[in-house]
């Protein structure tokens, strides 16, 4: 796909939180509430997932088939539930899925459950979710500081309002067991941060992009974008909000500073390996990059990029619309590879940017 180059002005809606509805689809679920769970027009990939994974659990089938596609959100929160009902699925993995850290469950017991803090909160999410449902008591305890706290905070809002009380403990949590979900009324989910990040972005650079329906009080923990993005050069640790590394590295490239992304780690098991990803890009643009295990640094430039080669996205939606982010302040259109994988997050996001003049 080929974008034209300048800033934009107009209004957009973000889609709706993947985070937050993956979380209140499953509490609607183990709840006893499936209303949801049929497929919607605006569907991104990634909740299309988790609606099939549910309603495949739902079926009396003992060894049910888990299509997780490409969603690492919807596997790690699905297996541990899998097994505390008594499943043994047969999980397909898409795309780069399979290569990407997991924990396999064959049956769920009452127990210690022992995490890195620094690998993926949806590990510890998954738990949280499942762990009620058992006989006993259980508890999670983090053998490293734990990263991308907020989405812990999200899944404990979604828990505490379908009736589960989890206690929070100096290294984890304690878990109840024998806990009963309550479905709460419908709860609407919160428009998503992580993809209003892009706009955001291209309005550092110059663009007039009006983003409705966010939530300033959210748990969402990319919210931290607007702090982020008002700050020029300097240090910006990606521990707690690790998506929207490639949104600001393109805003820092247009920034004429030096800018270091710090906690870059995770980042390398993602979709695809952002840190390489997002370098190559950089490059395609002519900036120059530096980076080590857990840095990443950017020479930024006042002048509008000059794109050099046609962008490659990895099949990494967020790469993909970071590239729209450097069209916005470019001297010439900018190529990608690859634009249709930016319905894992966000379907409608090249239609809603070359609709924008």
């Amino acid at each position: 796909m080929l974008l034209a180059n300048g800033s934009r002005r107009g209004s957009v809606t973000p889609p709706i939180s993947k985070s937050h509805l993956h979380r209140l689809l499953i509490a609607d679920f183990l709840g006893g509430r499936q209303d949801r769970v049929k497929d919607a027009k605006e569907d991104p990939d990634d909740i299309l997932a988790t609606k099939r994974c549910l309603r495949a659990l739902a079926s009396t089938a003992e060894e049910p088939v888990l299509d997780c596609g490409e969603s690492g959100s919807t596997a790690r929160f699905i297996r541990p539930i899998a097994a505390a009902l008594g499943k043994r699925p047969q999980y397909v993995l898409r795309g780069r899925l399979a290569q990407r850290p997991s924990i396999d469950y064959e049956r769920l017991s009452p127990g210690t459950f022992e995490l890195p803090g620094n690998v993926s909160s949806q590990f510890a999410t998954g738990l949280l979710f499942a762990l009620p449902l058992l006989k006993g008591d259980s508890q999670i305890i983090f053998t490293s500081p734990m990263q991308s706290r907020g989405y812990i905070d999200l899944t404990l809002e979604v828990l505490q309002n379908s009736g589960i009380v989890i206690r929070e403990t100096e290294k984890g949590f304690t878990v109840a067991g024998n806990q009963t979900y309550i479905a709460p009324l419908k709860t609407l989910p919160e428009i998503d941060w992580s993809g209003a990040a892009f706009w955001l972005a291209m309005n550092k650079l110059g663009s007039e992009i009006e983003v409705n329906g966010l939530n300033p009080d959210s748990k969402q923990p990319d919210k931290k974008v607007i702090e982020l993005l008002s700050q020029d050069g300097g240090n910006k640790d990606m521990s707690q909000c690790p998506d929207l590394f490639p949104a600001l590295a393109v805003a820092a490239a247009g920034t004429p500073c030096k800018t270091t992304f710090t906690k870059i780690e995770r980042l390398r098991i993602k979709e695809s390996n952002r840190v390489e990803a997002v370098a190559k890009l950089l490059a395609a643009l002519g900036i120059k990059t530096e980076e080590s295990e857990s840095t990443f640094t950017i020479w930024g430039q006042a002048a509008p990029f000059t794109p050099n080669a046609i962008i490659e996205t990895s099949s990494d939606h967020r790469i993909a619309m970071s590239a729209a982010i450097a069209a916005s302040y470019s001297t010439k259109p900018i190529e990608i590879d690859n634009a249709e994988c930016a319905a894992k997050s966000y379907p409608d996001f090249f239609n809603e940017f070359n609709a924008m003049k």
